[in-house]
């Protein structure tokens, strides 16, 4: 038994993600299909092309072998999932994992979503306010500032300097 690359089923469509290191949503998807291997790296040839500093011309690669998807790390850096760094990983479902221990976050699904409308971004075109000034002492602390000392001997020579001009 060989374990190079066959060809996945005619229907099987897979989808790697790039992660947001924050919140973990999906910030750019490749999907493929019918397809026995995915590469990922830096390079302009890769499947999967990530410009970072942290990966990789040709970084990891994604196997189809004998219907089982394995991940393999090709990278100096490595390829981390759960915390470890790993060699070859087999994947059953979704896996998320990292090009190096500093480099982004992907994740790999072994049945893509089929996305008919998907909103990526939406803005309420009203914004809301985050807090609410108290208008009477707001103005409270204006008069206060204003009918003080030092703003009236600040206004002053303010006038002062204007006239020596």
């Amino acid at each position: 038994m060989s374990d190079s690359p066959s060809p996945a089923n005619a229907d099987t469509e897979v989808e790697v993600q790039l992660l947001d290191p924050t919140f973990g949503r999906p910030l750019k998807s490749w999907t493929f299909q019918n397809r026995a291997q995915i590469t990922i790296g830096r390079a302009p040839d890769q499947d999967v092309e990530i410009s970072d500093p942290y990966v990789s011309r040709n970084h990891a690669r994604l196997d189809c072998r004998h219907g089982q998807w394995v991940l393999v790390s090709l990278g100096r850096n490595g390829v981390v999932v759960a915390n470890q760094l790993i060699a070859e990983y087999p994947v059953s479902g979704d896996v998320s994992f990292r090009l190096g221990m500093e480099g982004p976050t992907m994740r790999f699904r072994a049945t893509a979503e089929k996305a008919e409308v998907r909103a990526t971004i939406s803005f309420d075109t009203l914004p809301s306010p985050v807090f609410q000034l108290d208008q009477r002492r707001l103005q409270d602390a204006v008069d206060e500032i204003a009918d003080g000392d030092y703003f009236q001997n600040l206004q002053q020579r303010a006038k002062q300097l204007r006239g020596q001009r």
